[in-house]
């Protein structure tokens, strides 16, 4: 029973490497794929340590690649001074635009980028909305999500967030089905 477990464990801990390392799909929310990927590791650490699994040494290695994997993903990101701007990270969750879910986020840089930030949105499915996939990326925005004013007049973010989602992914999209 304990085999078969890890067996369907490893194979989870693959795939879920393999669809949020390689395609544009992933958990609602940023942090949440770090979360669950430390969580992921600290049960692959367990089951390398039982002691009764001795006859699986494919599935110890294999969890042991996906450990070194994620622990080096984010051991790169916490050496990286760059990526310390993903503690400064903005979201504006759940944005409903024309029936569809959308979450944006904003990470600003600083005198090293252009622009103010990184910006992207991604949508969420409207009946399962713990995944999203990303549909627009702006490296280099001209607007600073993290400021409500601008000339001393208060500004809406969220409406910033609603225009960007109405003219960059549902504008462009019905254009290119046309």
């Amino acid at each position: 029973m304990k085999i078969r477990l890890y067996t369907i464990f490893t194979i989870f801990f693959v795939l879920y490497l393999s669809i949020v390392l390689c395609t544009k799909f992933s958990w609602t929310g940023y942090w949440t794929d770090v979360i669950f990927s430390i969580i992921l590791v600290i049960f692959a650490l367990w089951f390398i340590s039982q002691n009764d699994l001795r006859k699986s040494n494919l599935l110890k290695r294999i969890n042991q690649v996906c450990i070194i994997i994620v622990l080096g993903i984010i051991g790169m990101n916490i050496i990286n001074p760059l990526a310390w701007d993903n503690f400064k990270l903005r979201s504006f969750y759940f944005q409903r635009v024309k029936g569809r879910v959308f979450n944006a986020y904003f990470r600003p840089v600083g005198s090293y980028g252009r622009g103010y930030g990184w910006f992207y949105i991604c949508e969420t499915p409207k009946y399962f909305p713990i995944i999203e996939w990303e549909v627009y990326r702006d490296g280099a925005v001209n607007h600073d999500f993290r400021d409500n004013t601008f000339d001393g007049q208060p500004i809406d973010n969220y409406e910033m967030v609603r225009s960007y989602i109405e003219e960059e992914v549902i504008k462009k999209h019905q254009d290119n089905s046309l």
